[in-house]
């Protein structure tokens, strides 16, 4: 053994927890780092924990009743609360007016195949329903005699589309529309023209 020396185990010893320090030391920083820039470190969520005014990331509305014959029985409160006492302020039921939306309007669109026929040639009429299948198109014509019935089957629209076949032996202008019979809803008129 050496004079004035230390002993080679607890040098070997002192060496090993110096290490263990150290890396204990690099690692704890590196978690500290990582956790901060995942946002996982305590500064911005443990001062919200505290103010409840810092402004939450998530809100859950507390949930209203709501007075209406139709629809759900319960109402989410859309407008956050931040403090104990206004949520307090906020538990008597107030009645919440509901809006009924107006359903988008379902507009026929009616296009025929030609403007000008001879007396009993076919004459395609085809168009478009959005928002009206299954629904049962009636033909209207008018002659210049005022608006009526064309006499032919009514037609069952699907895939929002319909079409229909027609001929007619009178000669002149004639004017075409299809009638929604359950609702009174009327397409654009097309002309065609026979002779």
């Amino acid at each position: 053994m050496k004079q004035g020396g230390q002993h080679p185990i607890a040098a070997g010893v002192t060496a090993l927890v110096a290490a263990a320090v150290g890396v204990g030391l690099i690692i704890g920083i590196g978690m500290f780092v990582g956790a901060n820039i995942m946002g996982l470190g305590g500064g911005a969520a443990d001062d919200q924990a505290t103010d409840p005014d810092a402004g939450a990331s998530l809100y859950a509305p507390s949930p209203k009743p709501t007075k209406t014959a139709n629809g759900p029985a319960i109402t989410l409160d859309a407008s956050p609360t931040s403090a104990p006492e206004k949520q307090a302020a906020s538990t008597s039921p107030t009645p919440s007016k509901t809006v009924e939306e107006k359903p988008a309007k379902k507009e026929i669109t009616l296009q025929a195949g030609i403007v000008a026929a001879t007396p009993m040639e076919r004459i395609d009429l085809t168009g478009i329903y959005p928002g009206g299948e299954g629904a049962i198109l009636r033909l209207e014509r008018n002659d210049g005699q005022g608006w009526g019935e064309f006499g032919i089957p009514d037609v069952r629209v699907t895939g929002e589309q319909f079409s229909t076949p027609i001929q007619s032996g009178r000669v002149g202008r004639h004017k075409f529309r299809m009638k929604d019979i359950d609702t009174g809803t009327y397409s654009n008129v097309v002309t065609v023209t026979i002779g």
